[in-house]
């Protein structure tokens, strides 16, 4: 009888193994961007190695679109320094609207920062793969 219960707890937990990996990310929103204002989406860490797409469109002027560790561009000082710290980025693009993928390690957060040289809307949308 225990033997059987052993052999279940086990079966049980290979079932549910797979579903360990990164969690499901669909994320849409629109950032309102001032001119020379810079604004981010923070994603927390994953267990496992993700493919991040980010998908998005300005309304008015190009854009320039930058993926971080989040340790390489943390808190306040992240976002101002973001164009300098540009050689950094996992990730960059600048124009009206683009979509791209970019490969994050395993327990790693990422910091997508925006960027607008005049005021614009940008639509983004956010998604991942294992």
């Amino acid at each position: 009888m225990p033997t059987r219960f052993v052999l279940a707890a086990c079966a049980f937990g290979l079932f549910l193994a797979p579903g360990c990996g990164p969690g499901k990310l669909d994320k849409s929103s629109v950032i309102s961007l001032d001119p020379a204002e810079t604004k981010a989406i923070d994603l927390d860490p994953q267990p496992k190695p993700q493919k991040v797409t980010i998908e998005f469109s300005s309304s008015e002027a190009p854009v320039t679109v930058l993926v971080f560790k989040e340790t390489d561009a943390s808190g306040e000082p992240g976002l101002v320094n973001a164009e300098v710290n540009k050689a950094k980025a996992l990730a960059s693009k600048q124009s009206k609207g683009e979509t791209f993928a970019v490969d994050v390690p395993e327990n790693t957060a990422i910091r997508v920062v925006f960027i607008a040289t005049k005021k614009t809307d940008v639509s983004v949308k956010l998604s991942n793969t294992k």
